[in-house]
């Protein structure tokens, strides 16, 4: 009897029949397509030519005339520069162009082809930069001013790492390293790794941009590591923000109901999980689904017309790799 008054409710519900499964052989086909290959290449260029631009000017115009540095091969080329007058551009190339050969073989050929168009790139902007407009600098007269140079230049080097790794490429540097590590090693002192690596880098910027105090010396290693820790900040946002969702567990009576709405109106799959009241030792569904932030607002309203005793608990999802959400491919 409960099962048919369940069923003449959905028929009340009165939606039309569900749509047919996505597979992974309908993205397969879409990303074969003329029109996908086209957007795909007009995209990655677009991608390269910003990233490698807010590189290459955070480090010719930003940190350069604010006297400090950042890790990684970039860091390095600062402190050569400004320690014996060899060219960014030439630095930077030198030491991104073996580590990209080894990438070619170590990890994965798309991964290496887009690195290496993003090292040649960032070297012809630094070139730009060094011959074209040597004097287009951004300088911050006092010291207390040039915490805005840290911070615009995290914001420039997270953005132009993320889009890199959205990609599938890298900047080049301690990335193609990280990366090389990872394929060959599931360790979890990848981090700490790159993170010494770093500290040696910027610790060393404290025998080349020399202070009229103490204190003014050890200013460039303080706005290294406030810049390394926005820049983490925003490469992060950058490289997960688009792929972050929320998951929704919902404990309802009408579970029927509830699931054909959730696919019909939001579009997304929905799993459901028996449940048992410890309290009142009655049995439940739960309901599993995740969708993206701007449906939260509309799944919320669903719930309180289709069962407005339904309780949900709301979690954020950081990345979803899968059919619907994220279907690139993962370095």
């Amino acid at each position: 009897m409960e099962e048919k008054n369940q069923s003449a409710e959905v028929s009340e519900t009165n939606y039309p029949p569900l749509p047919p499964k996505i597979t992974r052989e309908n993205f397969q086909t879409e990303a074969t397509s003329t029109k996908s290959k086209v957007f795909y290449w007009i995209k990655t260029v677009i991608g390269l030519l910003i990233s490698t631009f807010l590189v290459s000017f955070a480090a010719k115009c930003l940190l350069v005339p604010n006297e400090f540095t950042v890790g990684g091969a970039a860091g390095i080329g600062i402190l050569l520069n400004a320690a014996f007058g060899i060219p960014q551009s030439i630095i930077v190339f030198c030491i991104n162009a073996p580590l990209v050969i080894l990438s070619y073989f170590f990890v994965k050929k798309k991964f290496a082809i887009l690195t290496s168009a993003h090292i040649i790139l960032q070297s012809v902007w630094l070139a730009f930069f060094e011959n074209v407009c040597p004097d287009f600098v951004i300088e911050f007269a006092s010291n207390g001013e040039k915490i805005y140079a840290a911070i615009a230049t995290a914001i420039c080097m997270g953005v132009a790492i993320g889009l890199a790794f959205k990609m599938g490429g890298s900047t080049g540097g301690a990335d193609i390293v990280a990366v090389m590590i990872q394929r060959k090693f599931a360790a979890t002192s990848i981090a700490w790794m790159l993170f010494i690596l770093n500290c040696v880098v910027i610790g060393s910027s404290i025998f080349v941009f020399q202070g009229e105090t103490p204190a003014l010396t050890l200013l460039p290693i303080m706005m290294s590591v406030l810049e390394s820790y926005v820049e983490s900040l925003v490469n992060e946002a950058v490289t997960k923000g688009f792929q972050s969702a929320i998951e929704y567990r919902i404990i309802t009576d009408k579970p029927e109901e509830m699931s054909l709405a959730i696919m019909q109106e939001l579009s997304r799959g929905v799993t459901a999980i028996p449940a048992k009241g410890m309290y009142t030792k009655e049995d439940h569904t739960m309901i599993m689904c995740v969708i993206s932030r701007r449906q939260s607002p509309v799944l919320k309203k669903l719930m309180k017309r289709v069962d407005p005793d339904a309780f949900a608990v709301m979690a954020n999802v950081s990345q979803v790799v899968g059919l619907g959400f994220y279907t690139g491919d993962i370095v």
